[in-house]
């Protein structure tokens, strides 16, 4: 059969402009490379995010969108004949990967903080104008950089719960293992009830906190959240900040959670994080996109002793993690309850506009519907 020399994708040309249909050439593929056809990406709230300019001066215009997704592949340079646990690789197998880092900058090669590394290439948020510019989950292919650690899907976990693990679950992986992990006897907290937040309630009960409670709306989200295995939830428009610590309190015998993880990016929850977390705490803030700065008093951190992390995307490990964790526990949680209907590429906008309005969780985009 031919292969395939272009394809369609869906651009946005500059901020707060509409996003349009164009049409690439596929290049050839180099050492290390690999071209895949597009099964299946899912909308992530950052997409709008940078369709506002939220990540500007780091994303660039024109871009591909989209940076949840999963390729088939097509195409293989040489060398590129393992994923990063050195599982082969073979033409028709499914994979994720994570951004192009450096490997040579301070954070990559020093620091061994790669998702600080001052010279990577993301997918997503890149000019779409540079070679080999089909490197965006909103396309029918995509071009995998040398540079990019990839790891191959399992068999048994769908392309579209695949899809939001490169980013909702892997995150969320990173930053328990940042925390230090959850412990038998944790609390947590975990504000919000997106992507984000509902694998947050998953991942705690799964590893097994004695308490999970989630914050957030609307009430659909929070039905999913405890079919997730939080024992209590709270609606943020119907409680108050005093009502929702006194739910902590009386789970936790006055003393705060001893984990919050903070998902909702809202600057109203990461002050309220430091109202709910006990002295000794962890929080971990993950959300973004929240232009206003928190307000938090500097006693707060001295006077609790408390550990704040910040999260910014995963490193491949947490890709791994996140596959596997949802080849474990596919029996255990219905993850099927986050998605909602599938959309084309030309129908993306529509979907990302039901996502803003809270009436799905995570959309799914078939590029060659």
């Amino acid at each position: 059969m031919k292969p395939q020399t272009n394809c369609k994708a869906l651009v946005l040309p500059d901020y707060h402009q509409p996003l349009e249909l164009r049409e690439f050439n596929i290049p050839e593929v180099e050492d290390g490379g690999l071209i895949v056809k597009i099964d299946r990406a899912t909308i992530c709230g950052t997409d709008h995010h940078i369709t506002q300019g939220v990540l500007a001066p780091i994303s660039k215009t024109p871009c591909i969108l989209g940076h949840e997704m999963v390729g088939i592949i097509e195409a293989q340079g040489k060398g590129r004949e393992v994923d990063v646990a050195g599982t082969p690789l073979a033409i028709g197998d499914r994979v994720i990967w994570a951004y192009a880092y450096c490997g040579r900058c301070y954070y990559c090669a020093v620091a061994m903080q790669p998702t600080l590394c001052t010279n990577f290439t993301p997918y997503g948020y890149a000019d779409a104008t540079i070679h080999p510019h089909i490197i965006g989950g909103f396309s029918q292919y995509n071009y995998i950089l040398p540079n990019c650690h990839v790891v191959r899907v399992p068999d048994e976990v769908p392309s579209h719960w695949a899809s939001s693990a490169s980013c909702a679950l892997r995150t969320i992986m990173h930053a328990t293992d940042r925390l230090g992990g959850i412990r038998p006897s944790d609390t947590v907290v975990v504000q919000g009830s997106g992507p984000v937040g509902l694998y947050g309630v998953a991942v705690s009960r799964a590893i097994g906190a004695k308490h999970v409670i989630n914050f957030g709306a609307p009430a659909e989200r929070l039905a999913v959240a405890k079919s997730f295995g939080a024992e209590q939830v709270a609606h943020i428009e119907t409680t108050d900040n005093a009502e929702r610590l006194a739910m902590v309190m009386d789970l936790t015998d006055g003393r705060g959670a001893d984990v919050v993880l903070e998902c909702s990016g809202s600057h109203f929850a990461q002050e309220e994080a430091f109202n709910i977390v006990r002295p000794g705490g962890r929080i971990a803030v993950i959300g973004a996109g929240d232009p206003k700065p928190m307000a938090v008093p500097g006693m707060s951190f001295i006077g609790k002793q408390v550990m704040v992390t910040g999260i910014r995307s995963a490193g491949i490990q947490y890709y791994r993690e996140a596959l596997d964790f949802l080849a474990r526990q596919k029996n255990n949680f219905d993850f099927d309850l986050m998605f909602g209907d599938t959309y084309s590429l030309a129908e993306i906008p529509e979907a990302m506009e039901k996502m803003a309005r809270l009436e799905e969780i995570k959309p799914i985009v078939d590029p060659f519907k």
